[in-house]
């Protein structure tokens, strides 16, 4: 069977990338011949640039940009280049993407397309383009035989009465449905009238030991404490430092994209994604503002925090609620005890169960009719 993944799989993000690189590894372990659909449009290939958007920065925004640019030029030239390296090597794709126009993918032809995960059918707010893109929705020119979505996801929803009659719409290419979140669950079965299944990230798909033989050996030797700063947070970092002045640890502290005015050996910022795993793999505490730096530290079994993410939250929310540990996600970081530790016999038990759901999922939706 020939399947192909559309999902953000060019994103200069250590979770976009491992996510995507985690079902083509899980859906290769069944034998199945999986690729990568690598359509990336010029909107998202402007959000990655050394300069992303420049033609739309007022003359002082690229002044400013221009600068930063030059004071952290090593160091975002290297973490782009590990982005680079990974996206050629592990989904056997070259520096150009192949399908930048939806009209282009007509060559393309699959027994199954899965869409997802990551945030695919967020409205997108970009110079370069706005609202939802069609083409994650299944509305593209590619043959395939059956269209599955696999644990996608929108992001903040805010949906207007417009975006609910696209939506409607939209579902109806897909043969089979899941989502990662249970508010989005909820709104799209409001819509579309039946019932849709909710799925792990596909990071999930992999174990801790498939994962721990990916990652290389350990750079740190001292005990520290990992702050992962997708989003910047002021709570994240109120916690980091309440964390280590409880015990002592030293601080290693990631950012979503390279921050060209933060030196010292506490900034980790050219690290590529199987470093990145190894940082959390060996932290001795995990606080982060990404969905993704919660998730690897379930996998590997980590005392961790989620911290303020806002409208952006409901995705560990829908998580961490199914394994029973709520407490671990905070807005704001008043009150909390710092001491109260992660129970994982009963964390991984719910872990172990909800994976073998989505397995199922994922199984049942591969193994239907018209394959």
């Amino acid at each position: 069977m020939k399947i192909g993944i559309l999902t953000y799989h060019r994103s200069h993000n250590y979770g976009a990338l491992l996510q995507a690189f985690a079902l083509q590894t899980y859906l290769r372990g069944l034998v199945h011949e999986t690729e990568v659909v690598d359509y990336w449009p010029n909107y998202h290939s402007q959000e990655y640039k050394l300069i992303p958007y420049f033609n739309a920065k007022s003359f002082k925004g690229k002044i400013k940009s221009i600068l930063l640019l030059f004071i952290g030029y090593p160091r975002i030239l290297k973490r782009s280049r590990q982005y680079k390296k990974f996206i050629k090597k592990q989904f056997n794709l070259s520096d150009k993407p192949l399908y930048i126009k939806a009209k282009t993918m007509k060559e393309a032809e699959y027994d199954v397309v899965i869409y997802g995960s990551d945030q695919i059918w967020r409205k997108q707010n970009y110079p370069l383009f706005k609202g939802f893109d069609e083409i994650y929705f299944g509305s593209n020119p590619l043959f395939a035989r059956k269209k599955v979505s696999y644990a996608a996801s929108m992001g903040v929803i805010n949906l207007k009465d417009e975006d609910r009659v696209f939506l409607k719409k939209m579902m109806n290419n897909f043969d089979v449905i899941s989502v990662r979140e249970s508010n989005l669950k909820k709104v799209l079965e409001n819509v579309i009238g039946r019932e849709i299944s909710l799925a792990l990230d596909p990071v999930f798909l992999l174990d801790k030991e498939k994962w721990q033989t990916l990652i290389p050996e350990r750079k740190i030797k001292e005990k520290y404490i990992l702050l992962y700063q997708l989003v910047p947070s002021e709570e994240s970092i109120k916690l980091t430092n309440k964390l280590q002045g409880n015990n002592g640890y030293k601080v290693i502290e990631i950012r979503g994209r390279v921050n060209s005015l933060l030196f010292g050996k506490r900034y980790m910022q050219t690290e590529s994604p199987f470093e990145f795993l190894s940082l959390i793999n060996n932290a001795e505490f995990v606080v982060s503002t990404s969905f993704h730096g919660a998730a690897f530290s379930l996998i590997f079994e980590k005392q961790f925090y989620a911290v303020g993410m806002g409208n952006n939250s409901g995705r560990i929310l829908t998580l961490l609620s199914s394994l029973e540990i709520e407490n671990r996600y905070l807005q704001k970081i008043e009150g909390v005890n710092i001491k109260e530790t992660i129970d994982y016999i009963n964390v991984n038990k719910k872990l172990i169960e909800n994976r073998e759901n989505s397995i199922c999922f994922l199984k049942n939706a591969l193994c239907g009719k018209d394959i």
